[in-house]
């Protein structure tokens, strides 16, 4: 790229969120995303307590709709035996 200054480096289709910091660091002038990797942006900096307890509350919420229920006195019994 030294030899063409007017060439851009582009990164395609990252994978992962983390792939666009890594195109980032190496000065990709272009990148391509999802609109679902670009949807996560908003979690960047999120405190990691929180983010893991609004995770379990959806999985919760999740199991509650599909009707599942944790019979947690035999969970309890089992455990202490």
């Amino acid at each position: 790229m030294r030899g063409n200054p007017k060439t851009e480096l582009i990164w395609a289709s990252p994978r992962e969120l983390l792939n666009i910091f890594h195109a980032d660091e190496i000065g990709c002038h272009i990148i391509t995303v999802t609109n679902d990797i670009l949807a996560k942006l908003k979690l960047v900096g999120k405190d990691l307590g929180e983010f893991s307890l609004d995770t379990v509350q959806m999985f919760h919420n999740d199991a509650a709709k599909a009707g599942y229920t944790l019979d947690v006195a035999a969970a309890s019994k089992a455990k202490s035996r």
